[in-house]
């Protein structure tokens, strides 16, 4: 009996001891204080001759839980009036209590957001702090800034060149806005590549998805994953998007037809090939004196160009063209033409 009532108090003891323990790290967790941020500047015009001085820095003190905790912290840009719904977010390195960035990676950051460039914009930032499930924000600092218009390259080696990122297929960011696109023309057996921020592996995009009948989007991982492989062969469109870590690829064959090109009556198309140097789709043939069009992918339900002046447009009218050889460029970037 005696030995039964001691089994009891022991186990009274344990229950005690730790429900002390967790009311005791309920009491280590409590939330004091938020963070606190600050900036240096609340208004600024960047322009790109300045690209590499310091724009801007932000300083913070971390949520006050009372003790020493492992908080993981966020920058969060966010244009004013959306309350953070789609927010540009940030990693900050643990421990760190401040960031500097310099116009260039302050205009980038902007030009994510959708931003107007040479536009005065009110911009919100705050800090997003994590700790186990827990989250919770600073204060939110103002920002007027005018960004610039700026473009931007990443790179996609892979095997259809022999996984050499200097000679790599170009994507093109036409403002800078995180949203990349470019045009890869993949070779049976060789569709596997990757996507680098720079012509060098130092850091470069994945997956652990991969494109099938259902899908042309995937997710993608920065410097995690495995390669990425292009649902077929043949031209393709890439777009990424490193808001969203996502990657997006459409069958993309640019092509001529009209009455000026072989068989004279709108029914056969001359293809161009992507030049990576010049960024354009080109073809060099010889034409019949007459019209022709741009059109995507041999079909006229899909996206067709004409144009005047060397402007393409979808509304465009036919184009004319002289009887001779003639190389023609096509600019899928800024929709413009040329005829040599």
């Amino acid at each position: 009996m005696k030995n039964i009532f001691k089994f009891l108090v022991c186990g009274l003891v344990a229950v005690m001891l730790f429900s002390c323990e967790k009311d005791e790290d309920q009491a280590i967790a409590s939330l004091k204080s938020n963070a606190n941020l600050s900036a240096d500047k609340t208004s600024i015009v960047l322009t790109k001759p300045n690209a590499t001085q310091n724009a801007i820095k932000y300083s913070w003190s971390n949520p006050d839980y009372g003790v020493n905790l492992a908080i993981t912290n966020q920058l969060q840009f966010a244009v004013q009036g959306t309350n953070f719904a789609t927010p540009k977010t940030i990693d900050l390195a643990a421990g760190t209590k401040q960031i500097s960035y310099t116009v260039e990676e302050l205009n980038a950051i902007l030009l994510g957001l959708a931003l107007t460039p040479d536009v005065a914009s009110n911009v919100q930032i705050r800090l997003k702090s994590t700790l186990g499930t827990s989250v919770t924000y600073s204060n939110i600092i103002n920002l007027t800034a005018t960004p610039y218009a700026l473009i931007s390259y990443m790179y996609a080696p892979g095997a259809y060149q022999g996984w050499n990122p200097p000679t790599a297929n170009t994507l093109v960011s036409a403002n800078s806005n995180g949203i990349y696109i470019g045009f890869i023309n993949f070779t049976a057996g060789n569709l596997a590549f990757k996507i680098t921020p720079q012509t060098n592996w130092n850091n470069s995009y994945g997956t652990n998805s991969q494109f099938n009948s259902s899908t042309n989007t995937i997710p993608v991982i920065y410097n995690g994953g495995g390669d990425i492989v292009a649902p077929g062969i043949g031209y393709y469109q890439a777009t990424i998007d490193t808001n969203a870590n996502t990657l997006k690829m459409i069958p993309y064959q640019m092509s001529l037809i009209g009455s000026a090109t072989p068989g004279g009556n709108w029914s056969t198309d001359i293809d161009m090939v992507w030049d990576n140097t010049l960024l354009k789709w080109k073809a060099t043939a010889t034409f019949l004196s007459g019209e022709f069009k741009f059109r995507l992918n041999h079909d006229w339900n899909q996206t067709n160009w004409g144009g005047s002046g060397g402007v393409a447009s979808t509304s465009g009218a036919n184009i004319a063209i002289t009887a001779g050889v003639h190389t023609v460029l096509f600019d899928p970037y800024n929709l413009n033409y040329s005829i040599q």
